[in-house]
């Protein structure tokens, strides 16, 4: 019965999980201009394009944005 109970939440909590990534992935592409590319991973989003490192570390407001998401 535990272990019926156990996969259960188990499930739940992928399905959350997937969910959060979709939403986040979602936000980000309403804020970040439209040469990021944003994708959903196992472990997260996977946000890449051409210099994003660059522009990450230059642009302030946009590590504020990814900061404020991130939390």
């Amino acid at each position: 019965m535990f272990g019926t109970f156990e996969a259960r939440a188990q499930r739940a909590a992928e399905t959350r999980a997937e969910a959060r990534r979709h939403e986040l992935a979602e936000a980000l592409r309403a804020l970040l201009p439209p040469e990021v590319a944003i994708e959903t991973i196992e472990e997260g989003v996977l946000l890449s394009g051409p210099g994003f490192g660059r522009r990450v570390m230059l642009d302030a407001s946009l590590r504020w944005t990814l900061a404020g998401l991130l939390k």
